[in-house]
């Protein structure tokens, strides 16, 4: 950087540089508007993981309460000699694997798309002041008289 005047082409050269014809604050505008955009994109995922997490716990609950729950009542109630039912063994135990392993990915999942998101916007947020210091170092630039 050679002097005060350079400053904002400075910060903009960071992230790539105005392109041919635009001025800095209008490649600056475009920049945040991007970020934006993303970060958007981030937010909408990161609330379908969760949501996805939500209905998944609903959803099994649900299930296990209307197509478990009652079978387990039945053989509850019957009386010995009990005839086991090997087929419904056999869901419940798939089912309870299924559901021990999913949950948990969804949840990491979610929570891995949260960091990101939060990561995504942090840099969003550090891009907007990056283009604000740009803009106002060359609206001081504008202002002060030539040095020689």
């Amino acid at each position: 950087m050679s002097g005060p005047r350079d400053l904002g082409t400075e910060l903009l050269k960071q992230n790539g540089g105005p392109p041919a014809g635009r001025s800095p604050a209008e490649a600056g505008a475009a920049a945040v508007r991007r970020e934006h955009r993303r970060v958007g994109l981030w937010a909408a995922l990161t609330l379908a993981a969760w949501g996805a997490v939500a209905a998944y716990g609903v959803i099994s609950t649900y299930l296990f309460l209307v197509y478990i729950y009652p079978k387990l009542a039945q053989f509850a109630q019957s009386e010995p000699p009990v005839r086991l039912d090997h087929e419904f063994i056999g869901i419940l135990a798939y089912a309870i694997l299924v559901s021990n392993v999913i949950w948990p990915v969804l949840l990491l999942a979610a929570a891995g798309l949260t960091v990101l998101f939060v990561l995504k916007s942090r840099r969003a947020t550090l891009r907007q002041i990056q283009v604000s210091l740009a803009e106002i170092s060359e609206q001081i630039g504008a202002m002060s008289p030539e040095q020689p």
